[in-house]
């Protein structure tokens, strides 16, 4: 026992596919059956919690069934593990649902100095209970975009009416064209090296007033790209033909008597044309991003990247298919009908403007000195009015 526990101690994190291969059989015994020895809370390959991005639980404990040794046992929906709903989890900064699932708070500033708590209870025996901190980190804040939307899809060209019998169908409607992509925002940013409690190096970023951090070493992305232009409406199906018109007419067999045969009257209805596509609609234009990183760190700008692409063109509508020819069961003077032309494809839109980006060095300490529990690695000044917290 001393050994299994030493195990579980030294083990640490383990997924599902490192889980020892001594199995119970999941129809004989349960959890519930076994005697629960030891029991940790973790977060398993996650480096710690990241403000507004939903991370997971993990539980590794050691249990003992009746006349077997102790085993290893971990979070999970099978029968002999810990089942997520068994868990209470609850923290200032965090909440926790029925399948251990952790939502962490967006506002960065609120985990940046005492990290994220968490009180964590398994209710079938609640003296497994744990207060623990875990680190905030921050891989989830890759950059900011302020993009232009897309435009909508054009509407659908209305079908055909098919014909009577003999009668030919009715054209298509085409399809509508496809809106413009709305242009890209303005994105003003400022970007420095600061440390904190947890970590000796992060990038400290503001962008349009708001504040978050990114990790060090990483691209950071600003974006105002064009939204592209919705696509043009396909066109309606063409009205089908209506059948050719027959009489019936009294032939003689031959034997003295007569067969009844259906005869054609005129041709069968033809198809209609189908409605033509709708043309894309034109990407947006690319907006403005701006973007002063601290002079005192020049290496910043080899992981800055911008994006102010125009937005791509909305593709042209499909064309609408032609309208099928009446058909004919006429055994004399038989005339199908003739199938309707299929529409013509859309046109595509244009592609939009590409907007504006500037990136260069500048002093930017004083943007981010008022802000608690980050330290400026570089620059100085007078305190700045504190941004808006990231949401």
């Amino acid at each position: 026992m001393k050994r299994a526990l030493a195990l579980c101690l030294l083990g640490g994190c383990f997924g599902y596919s490192k889980l020892p291969s001594d199995r119970p059989d999941p129809k004989l015994r349960t959890i519930k059956d076994a005697k629960i020895l030891d029991m940790q809370i973790n977060l398993n390959k996650q480096p710690g919690l990241c403000p507004g991005k939903e991370g997971k639980l993990y539980v590794n404990g050691t249990v003992q069934w009746p006349n077997m040794k102790p085993v290893l046992r971990s979070i999970g929906a099978d029968v002999d593990s810990f089942a997520p709903a068994a868990f209470t989890i609850k923290g200032p900064l965090v909440t926790g649902d029925a399948e251990a699932h952790l939502h962490p708070d967006p506002d960065v500033l609120k985990s940046i100095e005492d990290g994220f708590v968490l009180d964590v209870t398994y209710k079938p025996e609640p003296k497994f209970s744990f207060h623990q901190m875990f680190p905030p980190e921050y891989s989830c804040f890759t950059g900011s975009s302020v993009a232009g939307a897309e435009g909508s899809m054009g509407q659908g060209g209305d079908g055909g009416v098919s014909g009577g019998a003999g009668e030919s169908g009715s054209p298509a409607g085409n399809g509508g064209p496809g809106a413009r992509g709305g242009n890209g925002g303005r994105l003003q940013v400022f970007v420095t090296v600061v440390s904190t409690k947890f970590y000796p190096k992060l990038y400290a970023v503001i962008a349009n007033e708001t504040f978050y951090l990114a990790p060090a070493g990483r691209p950071i992305l600003f974006a105002a790209p064009g939204g592209p232009g919705g696509q043009g409406g396909g066109g309606g199906e063409g009205g089908h033909g209506g059948d050719q018109e027959t009489d019936s007419v009294e032939r003689p067999d031959g034997k003295g008597g007569t067969n009844t045969v259906l005869v054609g009257k005129g041709p069968a209805g033809h198809g209609a044309a189908g409605g033509s596509g709708g043309d894309g609609g034109d990407g947006g234009n690319g907006g403005v991003v701006e973007v002063t990183y601290d002079s005192a760190f020049p290496e910043l700008r080899q992981f800055i990247e911008v994006n102010v692409d125009g937005g791509a063109p909305g593709a042209g509508g499909p064309a609408g298919p032609g309208g099928q020819g009446g058909g004919t069961n006429a055994e004399e003077n038989a005339q199908n009908g003739q199938n309707g032309p299929d529409g013509q494809e859309g046109r595509p839109g244009r592609s939009g403007r590409e907007g504006r980006a500037s990136v260069r060095p500048g002093s930017v300490a004083n943007m981010f000195r008022s802000i608690r529990g980050i330290q400026l690695l570089g620059g100085g000044g007078v305190p700045a009015t504190t941004p808006r917290r990231r949401r």
